[in-house]
């Protein structure tokens, strides 16, 4: 690292710091974990007192359903204590199991940013403990600092200059009926399973039909 660089980390591990020990609680790891996400680490200072202000606990049990496929999105959750399995609908006999969520990981952020239906379920395998985020809460804090947008002159310009990769996040069958020119498609549902696998070196531009799934 540079000196400015390291100074800008060290900067920000306080920033960090200081909004944590500013809140009164047994355990504020949790806040630790959200800014653990590579993505929420980059949430600026000010924000931070205020989204953490919006966080609620929600106690669940085994078993319960916390978000159920096809509805509405209308919070973040990050998980506390305890365990969640994450699984998709095909059919009436094709359940696919994607992910089993551990406590520090979050989930629920697709249909907020998309504004499209629930695209899984995620259901509770212990009793444990949730905090939530609404959903305005969650695009005023997080969506709107986070998302960086370019134009399609700009796009152009990364992919010949920088080797990005087109990465187009709708369903399956929307791919299959056209797509732009070298994009592979990687669906929002499946976009948390498959980021780990994606080379860390290379620069992806998402998108989709309308930008709004894309903006993740």
């Amino acid at each position: 690292f540079s000196d400015s660089a390291l100074e800008g980390l060290l900067d920000r591990d306080q920033a960090t710091a200081y909004e944590v020990t500013e809140f009164d609680g047994d355990d504020p790891s949790w806040m630790f974990d959200l800014l653990r996400n590579p993505a929420f680490s980059r949430v600026p200072p000010g924000n931070l007192h205020t989204l953490f202000n919006r966080f609620e606990p929600l106690p669940v049990q085994a078993g319960q359903v916390i978000i159920q496929q096809g509805d509405a999105g209308d919070y973040y959750y990050l998980i506390r204590r305890g365990r969640a399995q994450v699984t998709r609908e095909h059919g009436p006999d094709q359940h696919l199991h994607l992910a089993v969520l551990e406590p520090g990981q979050g989930f629920g952020e697709e249909a907020l940013i998309s504004g499209d239906p629930r695209n899984a379920s995620v259901t509770m395998l212990d009793d444990g403990l949730l905090m939530r985020l609404a959903a305005r809460d969650f695009s005023e804090q997080l969506q709107e600092p986070l998302v960086h947008q370019v134009t399609p002159a700009e796009a152009i310009a990364l992919i010949q200059e920088r080797g990005a990769q087109l990465v187009d996040v709708r369903l399956e069958d929307e791919f299959h009926h056209g797509t732009l020119k070298g994009a592979i498609n990687i669906p929002l549902y499946l976009l948390r399973v498959r980021a780990n696998h994606l080379a860390r070196d290379r620069l992806y531009i998402l998108f989709c039909q309308t930008g709004r799934r894309g903006g993740t």
